[in-house]
């Protein structure tokens, strides 16, 4: 009874939170009011940024645990390295998921050697009881699904990327790998596992690697999607993160970023925050692999899509066609001359560079 009480009083609270965000402060014209904030920046100057209040690190907060998603496999003797990905999805994108289910997370065991491949969508809390109810049969019906005790919003995206550090440390401390990512993502597990099973990675402790941004300035455009107020962050430049469309995290750092992140002022960009606000309070590097990008890459180019890990934006229908077509046994790509990917030899930040960054899809050095 306590327990169901407790979760009760947990989501009065986070919906009260909620309520609070979206607030509207139309009416101050000087930094942190909504003047000066994107058109749908509602976060108030007074709220709280203890993200420890929304956490609850003591608590168990998920309303679909799924508890048992890294739970020995008794075919695997001795147990293979667990690669354990997690799709961070909005409660009303089904279509999303049923797609991913569809195309990159129905490999068999045996094409993701030498990992045991783990796949969930974490998805935050509704208020609509219907919808609610739908995520509740489709758990029941795919087994896939962690639901946490927060409003699904935009500004909670970093209070979900903390809940999904919270659930792997409570439920899968025994990960090799995490990676984070989106249900608008192409992932090409195959060349994952081929990467994160290279000596050099694979024994490594301490990695967060994705597509990585150095030397960032932060947005000041009110009317950017990632504009950041100066209440939340005055420094001229981020610490060097990874863009949060997918990024690698060894299983062992987990448990390090979630107690980092109870201790540094939450910031409502996720990427930012948990691989560099946090990493950095963490003395961890976050590194750059150019088989991973923040952009779409052209989908008509099916043998540039077997040898790149993720590419960002795919609608459902995109997705289903290029893993169809990636998967035709009659592709021949030995002849393909395909373009050059990022740079391979671009690994870490140098901090006499200056990055210039347009997030919705152009970088280049300055």
């Amino acid at each position: 009874m306590m327990k169901y009480m407790r979760h009760f009083f947990l989501l009065c609270g986070f919906v009260c939170i909620s309520i609070l965000f979206t607030y509207n402060y139309s009416t101050q014209t000087r930094e942190g009011s909504i003047e000066n904030a994107a058109p749908n920046f509602t976060w108030s100057v007074n709220s709280s940024r203890d993200l420890a209040i929304y956490v609850d690190p003591e608590n168990t907060t998920a309303v679909i645990s799924n508890e048992n998603l890294c739970a020995p496999n008794p075919a695997d003797d001795p147990p293979k390295p667990i690669l354990l990905i997690i799709v961070c999805s909005a409660v009303g994108n089904t279509k999303a998921r049923e797609a991913i289910r569809e195309t990159w997370m129905s490999l068999e065991p045996n094409q993701t050697t030498p990992f045991d491949v783990r796949t969930a969508f974490l998805l935050g809390q509704t208020v609509n009881d219907s919808r609610q109810n739908d995520v509740l049969m489709e758990s029941n019906l795919h087994g896939d699904i962690i639901q946490e005790g927060f409003i699904d919003a935009y500004l909670n995206l970093t209070l979900k990327s903390v809940m999904m550090l919270k659930w792997v440390k409570t439920f899968c401390p025994q990960v090799t790998f995490v990676l984070k990512t989106d249900d608008d993502m192409f992932i090409n597990v195959r060349t994952l596992t081929e990467y994160l099973s290279q000596s050099h990675v694979l024994q490594r402790k301490d990695l967060i690697v994705g597509s990585l941004f150095c030397r960032v300035s932060p947005i000041k455009d009110a009317g950017s999607k990632w504009y950041s107020p100066l209440f939340m962050y005055n420094a001229k430049v981020y610490p060097d993160y990874v863009s949060g469309t997918g990024y690698v995290i060894s299983g062992p750092l987990v448990p390090i970023l979630f107690e980092g992140a109870l201790h540094v002022p939450l910031f409502h960009l996720e990427d930012v925050y948990t691989t560099g606000m946090v990493a950095k309070q963490a003395n961890i590097i976050p590194e750059n692999s150019n088989l991973f990008s923040f952009i779409k890459h052209p989908t008509a180019n099916s043998c540039l899509y077997r040898k790149i890990i993720t590419s960002h934006g795919l609608n459902p229908s995109e997705l289903k066609s290029i893993w169809s077509r990636i998967n035709d046994p009659h592709l021949d790509c030995t002849s393909v001359r395909l373009p050059k990917i990022g740079d391979p030899k671009f690994k870490k930040c140098h901090k006499a560079a200056r990055l210039t960054v347009h997030r919705g899809g152009r970088r280049g050095y300055g």
